[in-house]
C-alpha cells in the first residue's frame, strides 16, 4: 500500500506536468513556406522590430511559437521570407491560430483566430484591398468605427506620414489615448502624429489657396469650345479637380470621384475638372513645323476626351486651355503636381483643400 501511494502521487504530479496549462501560443499553417525560417518578432509602427522567437516550418508549412511568461500587449508579426503578418495583441490571447499562403498575404488573405483585434485588423484591410471598402468609406472607419488600437496602425499603414491626412491621423489618436492610452502604439503615434501635423502647418503656409477664402473664379473652354465659368456653379458643392489623360495617379483617383459624384449630386455637389492636357512651350519647341504642332495638339485633346469617356466622368463641366503646365488657372491655384483638388462650398468659397481619402465626409460636411 506504501508504495501505491507513492505509485499514485507520481502520476498525478507527471499529470499536472504534462496535461496542466502549457502557456500561450501562436501557431499555424503557411502554405508555400514550407521548411522555410520563421520568426515571431515585437513590433513596433516604425519598421523596427525584436526577434522574439526563431522556429521553422515543417513540411507541411505549420509552425509554432510559445509567448514568454513576461508577455505584454502590443503590436506583433510573424515573419517568413519577405512576407510578414502583422499582429496587434491586448494580451488576453491565450492560442493564436494562423492559416495563409503565403503569395496571399499581401492582399491579407490571412485567417486569424484567437485574436480579436488581429483579425479586425486584417480583416478590414482584406476587404480594402479587395475594393469592397473604398478610400472614403475607411476614413471614416478609422475615426468612427475600428477598435482605436486597430485604427491607429491601420492609419500609418494605409496613409503614412503624408500632411493632408493630418486632421484623420489626430482624430484617430485622440480616440486612442482616450480609450487605450496604455497600448504601448501611443507613445509612438503621438510624436509622429505631431510630426505630421507640422508638415501640414509648414505646408499650408506655403499654399497660394486656403480653406476659407474666395475661390478665385475659372473660365475656360470645354472640349466643344464653350467658356464655362466656376463662378457659374455657385450654389452647388464643387470639386475643382485638376488632372490629366496622362497622369497615372490622377486616373487611378478618378474612380472615387465617380462614386461620389453619383452618391451626392442630386444633393447639389458636382466637380469642375480642369485638365492639363495639351502643350506648353517646352513641349512645342520639340516639334519643328505649325503642322507637327497642330497634329500632336490633335493628339492630345483626343487622349482627354477618351479618358473622359473611359473613366466614365459624366459631369459637364470639363475644361482646358490645352497649355499643360502653363495652364493660368492652374498657376493662380499653385498646382505644382497632380491630382490637385479643391472642394469649394455653396457660397464659393474653398472648404477643403486636396481633400482625396475623405473627400465623401468633407462634402458631407457641407450638405
Amino acid at each position: 500500500m506504501k508504495y501505491l501511494g507513492h505509485a499514485l502521487s507520481f502520476l498525478v504530479i507527471v499529470c499536472l506536468l504534462s496535461c496542466g496549462p502549457k502557456g500561450k501560443t501562436i501557431s499555424g499553417t503557411i502554405t508555400n513556406a514550407e521548411n522555410m525560417n520563421i520568426y515571431f518578432d515585437k513590433s513596433a509602427i516604425s519598421s523596427s522590430f525584436e526577434v522574439i522567437e526563431q522556429s521553422k516550418t515543417d513540411g507541411s508549412g505549420k509552425f509554432s511559437f510559445t509567448l514568454p511568461e513576461d508577455f505584454q500587449a502590443g503590436l506583433y508579426k510573424v515573419r517568413v521570407g519577405a512576407r510578414n503578418i502583422e499582429l496587434i495583441l491586448d494580451g488576453s490571447e491565450q492560442n493564436v491560430v494562423i492559416n495563409a499562403d503565403l503569395n496571399n498575404i499581401p492582399r491579407y488573405e490571412i485567417d486569424i483566430q484567437g485574436s480579436e483585434l488581429s483579425t479586425q485588423f486584417s480583416n478590414y484591410l482584406r476587404d480594402f484591398a479587395a475594393r469592397k471598402i473604398t478610400p472614403n468609406e475607411m476614413s471614416g472607419i478609422l475615426q468612427n468605427q475600428a477598435d482605436p488600437r486597430v485604427a491607429s496602425l491601420m492609419a500609418i499603414r494605409m496613409y503614412g506620414a503624408s500632411p493632408q491626412y493630418a486632421a484623420m491621423h489626430r482624430a484617430v489618436l485622440n480616440r486612442h489615448k482616450h480609450d487605450h492610452y496604455e497600448f504601448g502604439i501611443v507613445n509612438d503615434y503621438e510624436p509622429l502624429v505631431a510630426n505630421i501635423e507640422k508638415q501640414y502647418q509648414s505646408q499650408q503656409a506655403q499654399q497660394k489657396i486656403k480653406v476659407g477664402q474666395e475661390a478665385p473664379d475659372i473660365s475656360l473652354p470645354d472640349p466643344n469650345g464653350k467658356v464655362k465659368k466656376l463662378s457659374d456653379l455657385k450654389g452647388k458643392i464643387v470639386l475643382i479637380d485638376f488632372w490629366a489623360s496622362w497622369c497615372g495617379p490622377c486616373r487611378k483617383a478618378n474612380p472615387k470621384v465617380v462614386d461620389t459624384y453619383h452618391k451626392y449630386k442630386d444633393q447639389g455637389f458636382t466637380v469642375y475638372s480642369v485638365s492639363l492636357d495639351g502643350l506648353d512651350s517646352r513641349t512645342r519647341a520639340r516639334f519643328k513645323t505649325p503642322d507637327q504642332i497642330d497634329q500632336q495638339m490633335a493628339r492630345s485633346k483626343d487622349r482627354w476626351l477618351q479618358a473622359i469617356e473611359k473613366d466614365q466622368l459624366v459631369w459637364d463641366t470639363h475644361v482646358s486651355d490645352l497649355k499643360k503646365w502653363e495652364c493660368e488657372p492652374a498657376r493662380e491655384y499653385g498646382v505644382r503636381s497632380i491630382p490637385q483638388t479643391f472642394l469649394v462650398d455653396r457660397d464659393g468659397k474653398i472648404a477643403a483643400v486636396n481633400p482625396r481619402y475623405d473627400l465623401e465626409a468633407q462634402v458631407q460636411k457641407l450638405l
